[in-house]
């Protein structure tokens, strides 16, 4: 949930009191497919016959990463995909309802919660459920939501990896943790104090041993502190390079108080009806993003400085595809 501004996320979730990241004019379909009366397809075939496709994505790696890797694999399959327009939220997304581009990587939280797109208040807490609902709700806007990756770029507490079998694995294994140790430091961004998926959640979902803690401002999310030692734990977006730079582990939510923001590829449903091959490619390289494995992309482009082309390629090509 990170890809939203805070004021709107905690806009959001006040309503809600619930859980909680210049273009392609010459594209191949004219249509934008709102009001077609046709569902998405299911992902078939294997070959894009020389078609000519557009892919738009937001400025920051992660997004650059996955619509580069979604060039390289349809170019690979007999696409021709151009790769221009990079923009913010709610900008991009009007360049896909209005065909400026064919297809985005989208976050689901984002795409739900967003005003400018579906502006639902209180999503699903479930990954599966909540990209079901985006995927309900866009096909009558003429967006087909296809290769949901597993991957969840969210909020959350992570610790020292070394420090795992002293503080536990999980959000439930921290709390019997802190009942022993009340004066554990964890370090926040300050909103987090009274956010509902901050520590109002956690007090609520995981119980009181987490109103005893010792909280720490810090002005970013708090991976160098927790690699310097300033605190035991610390807030953190689950897909963040910092985490695999550091080696950190983040805690696992297990009662789901966070909430889920994968993302999937959104294609346009009239580009989608006439290749549908875009969803039966995509899906099986997208299965295999998982958290851990976008943050390690991650940190190779933004902390060891290599370029998304060179980075796509070989975890492309290590994973056979």
């Amino acid at each position: 949930m990170k890809r939203i501004s805070m004021a709107i996320l905690l806009t959001v979730w006040a309503a809600a009191l619930a859980a909680c990241g210049g273009g392609n004019s010459g594209s191949s379909s004219s249509s934008t497919g709102a009001g077609n009366a046709s569902s998405c397809p299911t992902g078939s075939g294997s070959s894009g016959g020389g078609a000519s496709v557009s892919i738009g994505s937001k400025g920051f790696a992660e997004e650059q990463l996955l619509a580069t890797m979604t060039k390289q694999v349809l170019e690979k399959h007999g696409f021709t995909v151009t790769y221009t327009l990079q923009a913010k939220d709610t900008a991009i997304g009007t360049a896909l309802t209005g065909g400026q581009i064919d297809m985005l990587w989208q976050y689901t939280g984002t795409e739900l919660t967003n005003p400018g797109y579906l502006n639902q208040q209180n999503p699903p807490t479930d990954l599966d459920q909540a990209f079901a609902l985006a995927k309900q709700l866009d096909e009558p806007r003429g967006i087909c939501w296809v290769a949901p990756a597993p991957m969840n770029d969210t909020n959350g507490l992570a610790i020292k990896a070394s420090d795992k079998a002293t503080l536990g694995s999980t959000l439930s294994d921290f709390a019997t943790y802190l009942a022993g140790h009340p004066t554990t430091k964890i370090c926040i961004l300050s909103e987090f104090r009274t956010r509902p998926d901050g520590l109002p959640g956690l007090k609520s979902k995981y119980g009181a041993n987490y109103g005893s803690a010792n909280y720490i401002d810090v002005g970013n999310t708090a991976e160098k502190n927790i690699a310097n030692g300033d605190c035991q734990a610390g807030e953190v977006f689950t897909t963040d390079s910092p985490i695999a730079a550091n080696n950190l582990y983040v805690l696992q939510d297990d009662k789901k108080l966070f909430p889920p923001d994968n993302v999937g590829l959104l294609v346009r449903k009239a580009v989608l009806q006439k290749y549908p091959a875009i969803a039966a490619l995509m899906a099986p390289v997208a299965a295999k993003i998982t958290t851990d494995v976008i943050t390690g992309l991650n940190k190779q482009v933004e902390i060891d400085n290599a370029k998304p082309e060179d980075v796509a390629k070989a975890w492309l090509s290590a994973n056979g595809f």
